[in-house]
């Protein structure tokens, strides 16, 4: 079967980071902003959220169902799909005594959020040991995680989003866990990888490919890499910080250009996600990277001083990037020379203390860090204030 497309493709945010929960406000606010720039999906998966993957078995209060079904409103009136997600991977029992019990209990919840007004429901199996599978029904893991996805699709009446264990090229497929995914998952459900990394520096179709290749032409009944079996949506984490929450990425939205499908999982900042969701828009015409990015950064406000100090917050080391060449960005080459100790230092002195907006607020601890970095590197930053501005084991390996 050849690879399934919506009109217009799917884009737009992905809520399914570590380490942040936005508000029912925050939430609103962002189904504005996606309407705005034409995008139309928004994927609800925060893994704060205990209800969605710790304690997921367990009942939405009554006041979270109703605050979720106003906000679904809201996006149907912005023409806003809501994929809401559960996470059931953490300690899914597939054993057969237990199964059928936590296979209800599935079942139960997304019939809930399709109640409450949700248009898709999610599964993801992402981010689990890959030895904490035990099976008693003779599946292997691949197979078993495709199964149930095929049994609540039949259950509920829908197709389902899921994301497999294996989600990237850099994750370990033991046991063949993707030709088993694959070839078990019904071709009406969407899937969401990450390309070859992770964090990967550039997504192309062909990365998504390699990830799904039991694809199967049903005509000759021989494997072929031409065609997605299954929609499938990038889960883009060029932008999270969820894993290096000192750090922060706003550089261009590079590698990406000829995507479909795709759904940003940024950095939980509400006005720093609205910038790089439009970082992304941009890039699909045909202006340099550079240019959008830096027109995009000063419609929102980010004063022109910033870009001295840019490169040090443009991107992070790609998963499936090489070492010898991470010092480099090959992707989009800054147009000016590099700025001196000087001239950096001005900058981030006005960007600390003359910019004032919501997006600085957000953006002030990692100018901060940069400006201590500059000065640990430069051997200016003193004992007192190494002991007064860093933590405690940090503290004590610089003053060895």
């Amino acid at each position: 079967m050849a690879e399934q497309h919506s009109n217009p493709p799917i884009r737009g945010y992905l809520e399914g980071y570590y380490g942040k929960l936005l508000s029912w406000n925050e939430r609103n606010d962002m189904l504005k902003f996606l309407s705005s720039k034409n995008l139309n999906t928004y994927c609800y998966a925060p893994k704060e959220d205990p209800q969605h993957r710790l304690h997921w078995r367990t009942p939405y209060s009554s006041h979270w169902q109703q605050q979720f079904s106003t906000f679904c409103e809201n996006a149907n009136q912005h023409q806003i799909c809501i994929v809401a997600g559960i996470a059931p991977g953490l300690d899914f029992s597939f054993k057969t005594k237990t199964q059928d019990n936590d296979f209800d209990q599935l079942l139960t919840k997304a019939k809930a959020l399709l109640f409450q007004g949700a248009n898709e429901i999610l599964i993801l199996w992402d981010d689990i040991e890959e030895d904490g599978y035990v099976s008693s029904n003779g599946l292997s893991e691949g197979a078993a995680h495709a199964h149930i996805v095929n049994q609540l699709s039949q259950a509920i009446g829908q197709a389902l989003w899921t994301v497999p264990r294996v989600y990237a090229g850099d994750i370990d497929n033991k046991n063949h866990y993707l030709e088993n995914f694959f070839s078990t998952l019904q071709p009406q459900h969407t899937v969401l990888l990450c390309g070859n990394a992770i964090v990967a520096k550039s997504v192309k179709k062909e990365h998504l490919q390699q990830l799904s290749n039991t694809n199967t032409n049903t005509n000759t009944n021989t494997n072929t890499n031409k065609t997605l079996k299954h929609r499938t949506v990038v889960w883009d984490n060029f932008y999270a910080n969820d894993y290096c929450p000192r750090r922060l990425f706003v550089g261009p939205w590079t590698g990406r250009e000829h995507i479909d499908h795709y759904l940003l999982n940024p950095t939980g900042l509400p006005y720093t996600d609205q910038l790089i969701l439009e970082l992304a828009v941009s890039t699909q015409t045909n202006t340099t990277p550079y240019t959008l990015w830096k027109q995009t950064l000063k419609k929102h406000g980010v004063p022109e001083q910033f870009l001295t100090i840019a490169p040090y917050f443009s991107h992070p080391f790609f998963g499936d990037q090489t070492l010898s060449g991470d010092d480099k960005d090959t992707e989009c080459v800054w147009p000016h020379k590099p700025a001196t100790l000087e001239e950096t230092t001005a900058a981030i002195e006005h960007c600390l203390w003359k910019w004032k907006t919501p997006l600085a607020r957000e953006w002030y601890p990692f100018i901060f860090g940069l400006k201590h970095d500059l000065a640990l590197l430069d051997n200016t930053l003193t004992r007192e204030r190494i002991v007064k501005t860093q933590p405690p084991l940090l503290a004590k390996r610089l003053l060895r």
